[in-house]
């Protein structure tokens, strides 16, 4: 198959096989339903995993819901109050107190979402396995779209003085970490809950490194080359990641996440809706699957629809911090 990432065409376009164009509704019908390819996008996965992982270290794990739900978006501190006054000690006879979750409910729904890519008929004869590795290649356009929605949304939320700047240079010679170190308290003050997550372009890391490097302390310069694994355990959060994914824009290829930004925040990895997470993904199962393959045969080609449900929000504001490295 001659699959062109440039050839993402609006539904009802002439399509054209390899090329790619938005799901039309009346092809996401469970009479063209594919058991066999559904459970092959079920097994499948992005080379090295790495597109899932990026996912779920941006929006935590999944929360299953109906296609129409509520949730709470939340204020962080209240979700992490503290009972100082023996308030959870029931007298003989009397009631235990009870508790609010405080948050503003919101009625949302989840998205329908879904690409077709068509096959040429002589094309798929020529290869058993073209139906499958058109699955595959749709399945990471997904995954980059809501990566890309997940990214954009945090870094949106970031404003005032949650969203900073920074000089990374050679000449600089800045202590990158101290100052990472120093933005997480001031969110921490904001939403009573230190981030647990903190995201580097690959530009932004890459400058990290440079000016700490050029650093006159030699503590500062040995912190240079700590690996995020190490600089977890530092910053004093569940993880640390740099992205160094693309993808094609237009003539040129495009990083995943903004190359110069350093984002931290907080999403938590136990699937319940009101937790205090700033960003969730919301998922709503299609056909039992978080990813449903129709397939609708024509004369001369097969289109093949890859078809999912969700919505990534933002539930809390409140301590989503942005560094802007230069």
């Amino acid at each position: 198959m001659n699959m062109n990432p440039f050839d993402i065409l609006a539904s009802g376009a002439a399509a054209k096989p390899g090329q790619v164009f938005l799901a039309n509704e009346g092809s996401v019908d469970n009479q063209f339903l594919s058991e066999a390819l559904t459970q092959y996008s079920v097994g499948w996965k992005s080379p090295d995993g790495k597109l899932e992982a990026t996912l779920r270290t941006l929006t935590g794990e999944p929360i299953i819901v109906p296609k129409r739900f509520s949730f709470k978006k939340m204020d962080n501190k209240s979700a992490f109050a503290a009972l100082e006054n023996d308030e959870d000690v029931r007298a003989i006879g009397a009631d235990f107190k009870r508790v609010t979750v405080q948050g503003t409910v919101v009625d949302a729904h989840t998205v329908s979402k879904g690409l077709t890519i068509r096959i040429d008929r002589d094309e798929a004869n020529d290869n058993p396995q073209a139906e499958q590795d058109a699955v595959a290649y749709v399945r990471t356009l997904l995954y980059r779209g809501e990566i890309i929605r997940a990214f954009s949304g945090l870094a949106g939320a970031a404003t005032g003085g949650n969203a900073t700047t920074a000089t990374w240079t050679a000449a600089a010679k800045a202590d990158a970490d101290a100052e990472v170190l120093a933005h997480l308290q001031t969110l921490a003050g904001d939403s009573g809950l230190l981030p647990n997550r903190a995201w580097f372009g690959a530009t932004a890391w890459t400058k990290r490194f440079t000016t700490m490097r050029a650093s006159d302390s030699v503590a500062v310069a040995n912190g240079a080359g700590l690996t995020p694994e190490q600089l977890a355990g530092l910053y004093a959060v569940d993880t640390v990641s740099v992205c160094n994914e693309r993808y094609q824009s237009g003539s040129s290829k495009s990083a995943l996440l903004s190359n110069n930004l350093v984002l931290l925040f907080n999403a938590q990895t136990s699937g319940v809706k009101d937790d205090p997470s700033n960003i969730k993904r919301f998922v709503t199962k299609v056909n039992g699957q978080d990813f449903a393959v129709f397939r609708e045969e024509k004369a001369a080609f097969i289109d093949i629809t890859v078809a999912h449900q969700s919505l990534i929000a933002i539930t809390s504001s409140l301590g989503i911090g942005k560094i802007t490295v230069s």
